[in-house]
């Protein structure tokens, strides 16, 4: 079964929303910290955590060098939710812009609520409006983003305030599935892991009432609005020890959470390129931040081993989750070439 679909999608390449020279000019994008902090606790978790350390200038170029190059980006989202002081911060966004190539599109992604009991204000009014100047100014004049990986909170007046900042030019990073896109947004960023994750093998992935038809449900859902969509490209799954088939565990533990199955992000790209509609297909993304996360885990990598970590040195990651991310940064290089890579050989199905 798993060799037919993966023919199938082969054969409908000529159908698909981007013609082969398009490819080329989808969003290659990954979200990550500016601050490549180990533990970014300050503003995401709440206000009273201590600040972060502040990268030095050859981390950044490290980092800079490795995402435009070995990993293919043509943007990063930069989180930033005041895990260092504001002239820190402003110093390490210069830093991302000055190491990373001109081609290479940088967009600072603020956190306006922490994810504590309180919802707490990230930003007071007198940071946003230094920020918006310092980034207009040195980083990207036209496009600031949002960062919210839950659904439909109240973002507060911050929100309203970086819309006048930046007309047109304010992007949604990690809306949700059956999340209405606010009137502020001019394209999202969408979440996709519980489509991408749901079957344990990519036989079962494509099964009635699996992760497959759960995506294809979503990007018909974007179709019908006005909205670019970059879709995230996953390489944290759940746990699949905890099911027969894949299913959702009812836990995400980063000390269990697994990898992504091998093939899985290259179906479902093929599968987005086969379904979206082409005026609200931005392109594809992947959270780096997750991948961070979980990478960092004692039962994984270590915190010496996470990803923000190899970013640092310099050093390609090599880690827990390696073959999902190799996966990604192989498509994002096949897409820079304007090309799809020719899907993985597909495993013995053991039914």
């Amino acid at each position: 079964m798993w060799r037919v679909c993966v023919l199938a999608l082969v054969c409908a390449a000529s159908a698909m929303a981007v013609d082969e020279p398009g490819l080329a000019k989808l969003e290659r994008s990954y979200w990550l910290h500016a601050s490549l902090a180990s533990s970014p606790l300050r503003g995401y978790w709440g206000m009273g955590f201590p600040a972060a350390v502040k990268p030095t200038e050859a981390e950044v170029r490290n980092a800079a060098r490795l995402l435009a190059s070995d990993y293919a980006a043509s943007r990063l989202y930069l989180i930033y939710h005041k895990e260092l002081p504001l002239a820190d911060a402003e110093a390490v966004f210069a830093s991302w812009r000055q190491f990373c190539p001109r081609e290479v599109e940088i967009v600072p992604t603020l956190v306006l609520r922490a994810y504590d009991k309180q919802k707490s204000e990230v930003f007071s009014p007198d940071d946003l409006g230094r920020l918006a100047a310092a980034f207009k100014r040195a980083i990207n004049p036209a496009s600031l983003a949002v960062y919210d990986v839950y659904s439909g909170r109240d973002q507060g007046p911050g929100l309203a305030a970086l819309a006048q900042e930046f007309p047109g030019g304010l992007i949604r990073v990690g809306i949700q599935p059956d999340e209405a896109v606010g009137p502020q947004f001019v394209s999202v960023v969408q979440d996709t892991w519980s489509g991408f994750c749901h079957g344990k093998s990519n036989d079962d992935w494509q099964q009635p009432g699996f992760g497959a038809q759960t995506l294809q449900r979503w990007v018909e859902q974007r179709n019908a609005g006005r909205h670019p969509v970059a879709w995230d490209l996953i390489t944290v799954a759940w746990d699949y020890a905890a099911t027969d088939r894949g299913g959702y565990p009812g836990y995400d533990d980063a000390r269990k959470n697994m990898p992504l199955p091998a093939g899985r992000n290259a179906l479902a790209v093929r599968e987005i390129l086969n379904v979206a509609r082409r005026q609200v297909l931005a392109g594809f993304s992947s959270d780096l931040f997750i991948l961070h996360v979980n990478s960092r885990s004692p039962s994984h990598d270590g915190p010496d081993g996470g990803f923000y970590e190899m970013l640092k040195r310099g050093a390609v990651y090599r880690g827990y989750y390696a073959a999902p991310l190799s996966e990604v940064t192989a498509l994002f290089r096949a897409l820079k070439q304007g090309r799809l890579p020719k899907p993985a050989a597909a495993p013995s199905s053991t039914r």
